[in-house]
């Protein structure tokens, strides 16, 4: 099955990009989180998985939900899936990529930025500690080199909204597509 693969770090706007990259490019589009939440635990959010098992029982689950995704689909058409923030930080995941032949397209966005859209929520389970903005500079620095190194096509969407990301990844896919 052909798919596009959006990566980038929490809060890049993956998901939003994704459903506007759906509707400009007539494509399906899925999100890993919400498939996911499809095999976990009834009532269980994919947050609170995180917080009670712990990282490598999170890991395996997103593992389990990419092989699921990858091998059950019947779409013979292009898609589109939107990873987790730390998804390429998984090497069980990363694998099944590769061995799909899916092409991932990182959408890369300045660390400020990003720290500062992640707390209008409040702090995260894995930002939790006594200086979270540290902690989120070391994490963006080892994500971001993990996804550079990943990544097929680095799309660089520095400050831009929402929209204007989705616009600049879609002459990125037409231009490898050609659609």
């Amino acid at each position: 099955m052909p798919v596009i693969i959006l990566g980038g770090i929490k809060h890049t706007g993956k998901s939003t990009v994704g459903h506007i990259l759906s509707k400009r490019l007539e494509l399906p589009f899925h999100d890993l989180d919400d498939l996911i939440l499809k095999i976990l635990p009834f009532k269980w959010s994919v947050r609170k998985w995180y917080r009670e098992k712990g990282g490598d029982a999170f890991m395996q689950k997103e593992a389990q939900a990419l092989r699921t995704y990858l091998g059950e689909s019947t779409e013979d058409e292009l898609s589109i899936l939107s990873l987790g923030g730390g998804t390429l930080e998984n090497p069980e995941a990363v694998k099944l990529l590769k061995d799909a032949g899916a092409r991932i397209f990182i959408l890369d966005e300045e660390e400020d930025i990003l720290f500062e859209r992640i707390i209008r929520k409040g702090i995260p389970p894995f930002l939790e500690g006594d200086d979270p903005k540290t902690s989120f500079g070391e994490l963006y620095k080892k994500r971001r080199t993990t996804l550079l190194e990943q990544g097929d096509h680095i799309i660089n969407i520095h400050g831009l909204d929402q929209q204007e990301s989705a616009e600049k990844t879609v002459q990125v896919i037409r231009s490898v597509y050609g659609r």
